[in-house]
């Protein structure tokens, strides 16, 4: 009776970590969306430059939903909101050094809370300090060890405290495995990036051009054909809206990667072996094959609107995985600006730390 409870658990299981696993390849349209930077005549062409001042503090709102996909039918299965400031610390010729603070959060649903809870006390623990070059395009993660050595504390006691009450998952996923997954998110200074996907979303483009108009091409520098169109253009100030201003403008492209079924049984096996038990592990080629039979299809959709002085004002990306005609899943993502104050000192800023807009 046991071996069946765990073989049902077990395939439910792999199947939330198959897509979660399958969501990571999702970076590669973003990894070469904006890898040929431009360099024709400036007329015909829009540079991504950040121009910030010292003491700039901008407040941004960031959702993120899921739905899944599945024999025609879609249901939304996870939802989170969140607040953050970004106060830029020192501007020079050389670049910026750019203070991210969370502010608050909600979820729509006890495990997102969870989930969206701990990451946001783990990021709680200090502010991250981020370098970038003068174009705004982030160069380093100034105190990721700092970040490291206060967020695993956290990360670890939450683990502890989920296996004590429930002693029966490490005979699924070992607590060790899954200590030693989270762990390697902190193992090198690229990698303790990863826990701020908010931020490092909104500069993706910094120190780029692009062409006026559509822009169609074809990249394999991350080992696929992405196909990739491109649209930037100038936007047309809001005389409706005060924060519409005369030099906005708007990035957008449109990416698509097929991976074959083969490539992806490879990776996702080997990321389960790490992860779940020996027993487990053990099965996880047969959830494999039934479940990954198909070439993958990763589609990303992002729209970038800027303010003049490189600001993002309002960032939305949809991620749409698929695998087969019936399977798939789709996540959306949008950071939008609530506030700002250009320029202001210091104490200025601090003074509204406690009006910060709950959600």
């Amino acid at each position: 009776m046991r071996n069946k409870s765990i073989t049902i658990i077990s395939k439910q299981l792999m199947k939330k970590v198959l897509w979660t696993i399958l969501i990571l390849f999702s970076a590669l349209t973003s990894a070469v969306a904006q890898t040929n930077a431009i360099t024709s005549d400036e007329d015909s062409t829009i540079s991504v430059i950040a121009f910030f001042n010292k003491n700039d503090s901008i407040e941004y709102s960031y959702s993120k939903t899921e739905t899944k996909i599945s024999d025609s039918d879609t249901t939304r299965t996870s939802g989170v909101e969140a607040q953050f400031r970004i106060v830029v610390l020192d501007s020079t010729s050389k670049g910026y050094r750019l203070e991210y603070t969370p502010l608050s959060w909600k979820a729509d649903n006890e495990t997102d809370s969870v989930k969206s809870g701990i990451k946001l006390e783990a990021k709680s623990q200090t502010p991250a300090i981020f370098t970038t070059d003068e174009f705004g395009e982030i160069q380093h993660l100034e105190n990721w060890r700092t970040i490291r050595d206060k967020a695993l504390p956290v990360i670890t006691k939450f683990l502890d405290d989920q296996y004590e009450k429930n002693p029966g998952i490490d005979s699924i996923m070992p607590k060790k495995n899954l200590t030693s997954l989270l762990k390697l998110g902190f193992i090198t200074e690229d990698a303790a990036k990863g826990l701020y996907g908010d931020f490092t979303t909104m500069f993706t483009l910094n120190g780029s051009a692009y062409n006026i108009g559509i822009t169609n091409t074809t990249d394999s520098s991350a080992g696929y054909p992405v196909n990739i169109s491109l649209l930037a253009t100038y936007e047309e100030p809001d005389t409706a809206d005060e924060n519409s201003y005369p030099g906005d403008y708007n990035i957008r492209y449109n990416a698509l990667v097929t991976i074959p079924a083969s490539e992806v049984q490879e990776l996702t096996s080997s990321l389960l072996g790490a992860l779940l038990s020996k027993e487990l592990s053990d099965k996880a080629d047969e959830v494999i094959d039934d479940s990954l039979d198909v070439p993958m299809e990763v589609r990303e959709l992002t729209d970038y609107h800027f303010f003049l002085n490189g600001w993002p004002k309002l960032v939305r990306k949809q991620t749409i995985i698929s695998l087969g005609k019936e399977t798939g899943k789709v996540t959306t993502e949008t950071i939008e600006w609530n506030r700002y104050r250009w320029n202001e000192p210091q104490d200025a800023i601090d003074d509204t730390n406690n009006s910060a807009v709950s959600l």
